[in-house]
């Protein structure tokens, strides 16, 4: 959640991840950061090529071979050192949302959903009964939906336990389709240099975000960010 576009950080409301950091950098001694925008496959082979020292990032099998992650005693990431907690819903109509239901019963693709290109739950959608259009963003896939185009988008529909929504139509039948539909966890990670170079210091960091409670700061960005629309 940074805001903007390009490679510079805006100065003002940044996103929420970089509010949360910039809390972190107050708070922790020996902290100093610099925040720096690239393409999210970029972040990833920097933080591989030490060029960078951390990202937000959730867990995916295999991606411990380039960041170092809070990880509890099965080897596993400890989800109380995450420092954002998403749930993702599917949106869609009244009609959309009773048939979704029962899309056990079918055999073809039978629904299409618009979703922001790079999105991580892409993969896993093509799996159900769903033509995937791509997007060059949220903004375009909410319009698709709202516009009759597609039958359904996806939205951050919970941040932590609180519910949430940033799709800015308010007068259509369009609603989240509960329970979220997959649940993303976000981990401050560091590239493995960084952290053999500074291991209590890493520590540190991921205490401070285990108390730190950061889901108002990213319902406030979520809420922002719907634009009243006709």
């Amino acid at each position: 959640m940074f805001l903007g576009t390009g490679q510079e950080i805006p100065t003002q409301r940044p996103g929420a991840s970089a509010d949360v950091l910039r809390l972190l950098d107050d708070a922790v001694d020996g902290v100093d950061i610099e925040f720096v925008r690239k393409p999210w496959r970029r972040c990833l082979k920097d933080l591989e090529s030490n060029k960078v020292n951390a990202v937000i990032a959730s867990f995916r099998e295999g991606r411990e071979r380039i960041a170092v992650y809070p990880m509890d005693e099965d080897a596993k990431p400890n989800a109380q050192f995450a420092i954002s907690k998403f749930g993702s819903c599917l949106l869609g109509r009244d009609i959309f949302r009773s048939q979704w239901q029962s899309r056990d019963k079918f055999n073809t693709k039978t629904f299409t959903i618009a979703v922001p290109s790079g999105y991580g739950l892409s993969a896993v959608l093509k799996k159900e009964p769903l033509f995937v259009h791509e997007t060059v963003s949220k903004e375009s896939a909410f319009e698709l939906l709202n516009k009759g185009v597609v039958d359904s988008s996806i939205d951050i529909c919970q941040v932590d336990k609180i519910k949430a929504s940033s799709y800015p139509y308010s007068d259509t039948d369009v609603k989240a389709l509960f329970p979220p539909y997959e649940f993303t966890l976000g981990y401050l990670v560091f590239s493995h240099q960084f952290y053999e170079n500074h291991p209590t210091l890493s520590h540190k960091m991921w205490q401070w975000v285990s108390e730190f409670d950061s889901a108002p700061i990213y319902i406030d960005y979520l809420n922002s960010a719907k634009q009243p629309q006709n």
